[in-house]
């Protein structure tokens, strides 16, 4: 048999050095048919795709895995994100919660002042125990929020007048954080639908190459 030089194929995956990872293979013998050279190289094919295949179902396992840890360590000290899909969040905080993200933080006309100046300091601390200081709204949030604090004992047409500057500032960063994470979760989810079409049209290209063989045996 000869022997060839050749670039080993790197099935789609991000392999380090792998554009310049070159193997030496023994080539079928000349004197063999075509249907045994063809035997050979289908064969050859059909481990790279398993290999492949192997891989992209331990990246889908993994990736499963650790998104299932990570929810349920944060469903169990009692986290909820932006879509507040933890059902377990008790419903004061969870309505608490829906007016930082979507709504708008406010203290009724119908709560006693102390109720309001209760409410305005637990809208100010969830805030600033969800956000870190490097998060883009954690200073528009804060001021918004200060300012309802501030103007608790308001009549609340005085105070939101006071405060919509500030709080159409804050509104207009949280949209942008959703739209963000509703650009990333759709990215996600598109490479995510490529690598599995892919995986299926590897296991259809696999299935027709054992057939051939079996065929030929």
């Amino acid at each position: 048999s000869s022997v060839q030089l050749f670039r080993r194929p790197c099935h789609g995956r991000a392999v380090t050095g792998c554009a310049a990872d070159f193997v030496l293979e023994a080539m079928p013998p000349s004197d063999m048919t075509a249907a045994e050279r063809y035997a050979v190289y289908s064969k050859k094919e059909v481990e790279g795709i398993e290999s492949e295949l192997k891989d992209w179902f331990l990246q889908r396992r993994f990736a499963m895995e650790r998104g299932m840890a990570i929810k349920k360590t944060l469903d169990d000290n009692n986290f909820t994100g932006l879509s507040i899909a933890n059902p377990a969040v008790p419903e004061a905080q969870k309505a608490l919660w829906s007016d930082l993200v979507q709504g708008k933080p406010e203290l009724e006309e119908s709560l006693s002042t102390n109720a309001r100046q209760m409410k305005a300091d637990m809208y100010l601390k969830t805030f600033r125990d969800a956000t870190d200081y490097d998060h883009p709204c954690r200073v528009p949030g804060s001021e918004y929020l200060q300012c309802v604090q501030s103007g608790f004992k308001d009549a609340s047409g005085t105070r939101q007048a006071k405060c919509a500057g500030l709080f159409g500032t804050f509104d207009a960063c949280r949209k942008t954080v959703l739209q963000q994470q509703a650009q990333a979760l759709e990215t996600s989810i598109v490479k995510q639908d490529i690598a599995d079409r892919r995986a299926k049209a590897l296991f259809e290209r696999r299935s027709i190459l054992l057939a051939t063989q079996a065929k030929g045996q």
